[in-house]
């Protein structure tokens, strides 16, 4: 007969050894949970620029140059590891993205987030590989800097971004099937490929999610000067179609009451419009869905051929003239946290129920040295919120 005290002491050793291996793939990816009449999830993206080391600038100002002249191939991580303005960014950017997932984590553990939502550009500047620099890399500015409080029970549904696939199919690989393993709160799907579709589930309603790498969908990056023409974005832009495919067929079968399109690059911006993805956002427009994106470093809300756009690029690095410094472009911009000097880091939250997607704009009080580049008064509360009743079809 085991006593009531030796169970519990049974019981937390093997809850201790759950935890222990939950990190490490070893106990299953995790999901968010199942049955909640309202669920909120946090949408966030372009954030890892911890542990980046960009080369050093005699390599990137004297021996890049001799290189070239000499027609010596530089391959295209190191190129970009030499770009000049995120080499002058990094030191901010490592710091603001430490303040903003602590803030993330505040305002997620007041809201009970159930999961996260990323919009990709996982990591700066080129990305991670299977080696022990990727390694390390992940290891710092994910698996560790999202690492307490609602973070370390919640899954993260992944997507990639431009600077995830600097390094080509073995960056691609890594997050997209290794990543899971090392640590069961990094979702990709289950088949390791960069395109996927996922249900969350509420106690009467279901939203479809679908995710794609626009990366394969952007001409420029097809030409042979960008960074991120590699192998890999050569193959999956000669196949974008299998994406837009994929998409109709996910929409087309769902019943859901709401329907997500999860993806980097914005097709509606106050800095850029990419009309590449036009393929994609017709799937959109004719299921009523809601576009997620990332990309510009700030956080913006647009509504354009009645379809809502939710930017979410300010966990990181936030740059004002993504969202042309605060000032509003044409009739589609309803809100912009940017200012004539800064945008602002921050997040959204979206509650999830069957009445309604409530959407809300978490905007951190940015004050450095007795200096407040972007004020908020009540940064725990939403700077803007809106609410999308209509459901998809």
């Amino acid at each position: 007969m085991v006593s009531g005290v030796k169970q519990v002491l049974i019981a937390a050793a093997y809850l201790g050894g759950v935890l222990a291996k939950r990190h490490h793939g070893q106990v299953g990816s995790l999901v968010a949970p199942v049955g909640a009449e309202v669920l909120t999830v946090g949408v966030i993206g372009d954030y890892g620029w911890t542990g980046w080391t960009p080369a050093p600038d005699h390599f990137c100002l004297e021996v890049l140059p001799a290189l070239k002249a000499a027609n010596i191939t530089i391959p295209t991580e190191v190129q970009n590891d030499c770009d000049p303005g995120d080499k002058s960014y990094i030191t901010n950017a490592t710091a603001l993205q430490t303040d903003t997932s602590s803030y993330v984590g505040q305002v997620c553990g007041m809201k009970n987030c159930s999961a996260f939502i990323s919009v990709g550009d996982n990591f700066y500047d080129s990305g991670v590989d299977f080696t022990t620099g990727g390694i390390l890399r992940f290891q710092a500015a994910w698996v560790d800097m999202y690492s307490q409080g609602v973070f370390d029970y919640a899954p993260w549904y992944q997507c990639l971004g431009n600077h995830d696939v600097v390094k080509g199919q073995s960056g691609v690989d890594f997050e997209t099937k290794v990543a899971p393993l090392y640590d069961d709160r990094w979702y990709f799907g289950t088949k390791g490929l960069p395109y996927y579709s996922y249900d969350l589930k509420g106690k009467d309603w279901t939203a479809t999610f679908v995710v794609v790498d626009s990366d394969c969908f952007v001409s420029k990056y097809q030409e042979n000067t960008s960074v991120y023409y590699n192998e890999y974005t050569q193959k999956c832009h000669k196949h974008k179609d299998l994406q837009v495919e994929f998409l109709k067929e996910e929409f087309e079968k769902s019943t859901a009451d709401w329907k997500f399109l999860q993806l980097h690059h914005p097709y509606v911006s106050s800095s850029g419009n990419n009309t590449d993805l036009l393929p994609l956002i017709e799937v959109v427009e004719k299921h009523d869905g809601i576009v997620l994106n990332g990309h510009d470093h700030c956080l913006a809300h647009y509504v354009y051929n009645n379809t809502n756009y939710v930017l979410s690029g300010a966990a990181g690095y936030p740059q004002a003239g993504d969202c042309n410094n605060g000032v509003k472009l044409g009739p589609f911009a309803k809100f912009l946290a940017a200012n004539a000097e800064t945008a602002a880091s921050g997040f959204v939250t979206m509650d999830i129920s069957k009445k309604s997607v409530n959407v809300e704009y978490y905007v951190r009080d940015m004050q450095f040295l007795n200096n407040d580049l972007y004020p908020v008064s009540h940064d725990l509360e939403p700077l803007y919120s809106f609410e999308i009743t209509q459901h998809s079809k």
